[in-house]
Formats: C-alpha cells, sequence, structure tokens
C-alpha cells in the first residue's frame, strides 16, 4: 500500500490553497431572503433582515472542507482567477462534478469530470482534455461545492 502525506501533494499553478481556522462562535451575515429587486424596492423590505451562518452553509464539516483558489485559465467561464473555491472531502466522486484532482501523482488541479467518457474537462477549449486511463491512478481530493467571487 502506498501512503501519500499531505506534504507531498502538488498543486498547479491554476490553485492556491487557502487556509481557514473554525472559531467556536462561528460567523454569521445579514441575509435577504427575498432577494434585491432590481426596481424600486418595497419600504417593507427593510424589515425583512435575516441572520445567515456562514460557517453552518458552507462549512458545515470543517474537518472534510477546505478552500482553494482559482490561479489559472482552463475552467473559464465557469470558473475565474481568484474565485475562491469551498471543496468538500467526504463526497463521492460523480459525473460532470468539478472535482480537485491529480493523475497518477502529478500537480493537482481543478477539472470537471466526465465518468462516461473517463476524461478530465477543462471548461475553456483553448485547454486540452485529460484522458484517464485503465492503469492511470485518480486521485481526488475533493468536490467543488460553492463558489465566492468578488465583484
Amino acid at each position: 500500500m502506498k501512503v501519500i502525506k499531505l506534504s507531498e501533494l502538488k498543486f498547479s499553478q491554476e490553485i492556491e490553497l487557502i487556509p481557514f481556522e473554525v472559531k467556536e462562535d462561528g460567523v454569521e451575515v445579514k441575509f435577504y431572503s427575498e432577494g434585491v429587486q432590481a426596481g424600486f424596492p418595497s419600504p417593507a423590505d427593510d424589515f425583512k433582515e435575516e441572520k445567515l451562518s456562514l460557517d453552518k452553509r458552507y462549512l458545515s464539516n470543517p474537518d472534510a472542507t477546505y478552500l482553494i483558489r482559482v490561479a489559472g485559465n482552463s475552467m473559464v467561464p465557469t470558473l475565474e482567477i481568484n474565485d475562491i473555491l469551498v471543496v468538500r472531502s467526504d463526497f463521492e466522486l460523480k459525473d460532470k462534478c468539478v472535482v480537485i484532482v491529480s493523475v497518477n501523482n502529478t500537480e493537482f488541479t481543478v477539472k470537471r469530470y466526465n465518468e462516461d467518457n473517463k476524461e478530465l474537462i477543462a471548461d475553456n477549449p483553448d485547454f486540452p482534455n485529460i484522458k484517464i486511463g485503465e492503469d492511470d491512478t485518480l486521485i481526488c481530493l475533493g468536490i467543488v461545492k460553492n463558489l465566492i467571487r468578488d465583484l
């Protein structure tokens, strides 16, 4: 059996690991469940404020969750440089998922998994897809579940 240590993992230039710390009291922000009006808002909307716990929504299982920053263009237009990905390592690899993977212990990258064609898809047509052969080893660090993007 081969054991791969976390310190041995190599990330490609497309992604950057972002460490985070979970605090006891959590994180809450203002959340307007009714959304935002593109036209003239109702004066009553000022009173529809709720609380949204970011840690409960995005970090519900902190031991299996990590954040990665996108640093390359292979997944444009789906993912853009500097997007932050919330990745869960406790979810099963499924068709069409965006995943953080390594093939044959190469650098980890972010791609879309195509189960039928045994292929890792780059959403940007300027980048090649990666075929997964019968003898290849696929290491999946997790499934991208959420995207954080600054506007």
